[in-house]
């Protein structure tokens, strides 16, 4: 799937004198930087053919207008998870527009043409998806959709802007692009299908056509091994100690339910992980020469008594007894 939308900015290879830090780059995202007087943008996407993910990120020193020329129609899901202010996107003759207050979600028809995004001074941070059109077809939905209500709006002036009126994702949007960022920018071949799985998923349209392939994400599934990922990087950090804590602080959600709904995916706690993690990076560092000190240290603890003790209480024998 070709990408649709073009920034009518000068890009860069490196920013002149950057503002601010931006986020770490997504992993296999296509990316490009652009600069122009009073404001830094990149812009990372990836391509899945029938459908595109993308982030944008952008800090604005002045007021400006942002122009965006778009090569043909097609509709975005929008997720504004940061701006000084609400977000409005202008069709060029003005006759139309979408406004995106901060952390709110929306699906938008945007016609082929230029559109224009007032920015005041400020951090901007916007997460998309550009969908193929053929997504969008009222045979494959119940009447009262609201897709297809969306699609029939659009059809009466395909040269303005449409703004879904009705969007039912609510809750669970962070957890679905955390998971895209987590795994779908990292590109595998297998990856098509669940991209398209997500998409459907985003659309609450799984349960209604009952496909195995398009089944529904569960949302505790997912809160659980995106946790899983997060504890097991940390145990892995070298001089890094467990946060269970900033881990559900992360991923917005009360540190309680968090272990609650671990325990109940994979039987056990994400301390409980954490320490199974810990005690294989220990052994593979004793094994590989290291004092029992600097293996201390390496795991994050201080003192190396506590990590004796804790090294016996998993696996029964001594740090210098295992050496």
């Amino acid at each position: 799937m070709k990408k649709t939308f073009h920034f009518k900015l000068p890009e860069v290879g490196t920013f002149s004198d950057q503002v601010k830090a931006f986020l770490p780059k997504l992993a296999d995202s296509a990316l490009q930087r652009y600069e122009d007087s009073g404001l830094q943008l990149i812009e990372e996407y990836i391509d899945y053919h029938s459908v595109i993910f993308y982030r944008l990120q952008a800090h604005v020193q002045q007021a400006t207008g942002l122009a965006i020329e778009t090569i043909k129609e097609d509709y975005h899901l929008l997720y504004n998870l940061g701006s000084p202010q609400e977000t409005v996107i202008q069709h060029d003759s003005n006759e139309s527009q979408a406004s995106l207050p901060a952390n709110y979600h929306s699906y938008v028809y945007i016609p082929k043409g230029e559109i224009r995004v007032n920015m005041v001074a400020g951090t901007y941070l916007l997460y998309g998806v550009l969908v193929d059109i053929g997504f969008v077809r009222p045979t494959i939905y119940k009447e009262n959709h609201f897709l297809v209500e969306f699609r029939a709006a659009h059809r009466r002036d395909k040269k303005r802007l449409y703004q879904s009126a009705i969007w039912p994702i609510k809750e669970r949007t962070r957890y679905q692009l955390s998971y895209i960022e987590a795994y779908l920018f990292k590109y595998h071949k297998e990856n098509e299908v669940i991209a398209i799985k997500v998409v459907y998923d985003l659309f609450e349209i799984a349960i209604e056509k009952n496909f195995d392939q398009h089944e529904k994400i569960d949302p505790d599934q997912l809160l659980a091994s995106l946790a899983r990922k997060m504890v097991i990087d940390q145990a892995t950090q070298t001089f890094s100690s467990c946060s269970i804590q900033a881990i559900a602080e992360q991923l917005q959600v009360d540190k309680s339910k968090l272990n609650k709904i671990y325990k109940a995916i994979y039987g056990e706690s994400p301390k409980q992980t954490w320490s199974g993690q810990v005690i294989l990076k220990a052994k593979e560092l004793l094994l590989a020469g290291h004092s029992v000190k600097e293996v201390s240290n390496y795991c994050g603890y201080g003192q190396q008594q506590t990590f004796s003790t804790f090294f016996r209480k998993q696996t029964g024998v001594s740090p210098s007894e295992y050496k």
